[in-house]
């Protein structure tokens, strides 16, 4: 319950010889470092974020696209005393057997180390640069990851200095923060203030445009109305017309009535007239009755 010491062999470890009196042994966290194969020739470098380091911690991973290739040494920080600018150096021990280096049988005069670099150069040509990540959102536990970024400017790697520095990118959390500067600083050198008055004036005459519309359509509908007024009235003075025209309406046979008695009162004239032609005494002692 309160813990201990565990001693165990792993099943895949080499036999070896009875430890003498006296020998120190290295007493691990956990079992899964305990177990975990030791870095056999490991390689030192270094290399430089200029970004927050929060939650990374000695003998956090180093890892190669989520595969563990080594961890972290030591972490120190450090200022350009010229242009104050800070940044800190982080020391990583690499396994080379876990980048999947594997010389056997080295030829007369071949050197593995140079074989190494010829690999660690190779590497960095073709955009494999280290950055900062996170590791655990929880925690906030970071490590270093080593991936392929193409885009990133070409460099190469300084031999001369011990240890060898890699190059590096901005972590994600950094790139996110720099993209949204970015867009700020684009957004302050917009005319934010006269595009605001452009957009109220095309408003305004938009406006205007939308009432000068206004009145036109009311326009339109009042000498719409009224050109539906002229034409019932005028569909009215044709039904009325229509209804003067049928045979049978009252006024047609009032006009035929009239017709008639003008032509009996022609007939009456023309007849006074013959008589009067024949016997124009008439007109003086009147109409002579028969036998007379």
């Amino acid at each position: 319950m309160i813990g201990g010491i565990a001693f165990a062999t792993p099943a895949s470890g080499r036999a070896q010889s009875t430890a003498d009196a006296n020998t120190s042994f290295i007493l691990f966290g956990n079992r899964a470092e305990a177990f975990q194969p030791q870095a056999q020739n490991p390689q030192t470098y270094e290399v430089v974020f200029s970004e927050s380091v929060r939650g990374l911690v000695l003998g956090a991973p180093v890892e190669f696209r989520g595969i563990k290739i080594g961890e972290v040494a030591d972490i120190r920080a450090q200022i350009d005393y010229r242009t104050f600018r800070f940044s800190v150096p982080v020391t990583i021990r690499l396994d080379p057997r876990r980048f999947g280096i594997q010389v056997h049988d080295l030829k007369t005069g071949e050197d593995l180390a140079t074989i190494r670099r010829k690999l660690i150069d190779s590497l960095v040509a073709h955009g494999v640069r280290a950055q900062l990540r996170m590791g655990n959102l929880l925690t906030g536990a970071a490590f270093v990851a080593f991936d392929f970024f193409p885009s990133s400017a070409r460099t190469s790697v300084d031999w001369s200095q011990n240890p060898p520095q890699l190059p590096t990118v901005p972590g994600q959390l950094e790139a996110v923060e720099t993209s949204v500067t970015d867009l700020l600083k684009k957004l302050d050198k917009l005319p934010l203030q006269q595009i605001g008055y452009d957009v109220q004036k095309t408003l305004a005459d938009v406006d205007l445009t939308l009432g000068s519309a206004r009145g036109t359509l009311d326009n339109a509908n009042t000498t719409f109305n009224s050109a539906t007024t002229a034409l019932n009235s005028a569909s009215t003075a044709l039904n009325s017309t229509n209804d003067l025209i049928q045979p049978s309406s009252a006024q047609l046979e009032q006009v035929d009535q009239t017709l008639e008695e003008f032509r009996r009162a022609a007939r009456s004239v023309r007849v006074l007239t013959d008589y009067l032609e024949q016997h124009p005494e008439a007109l003086i002692r009147g109409k002579r009755g028969e036998g007379q």
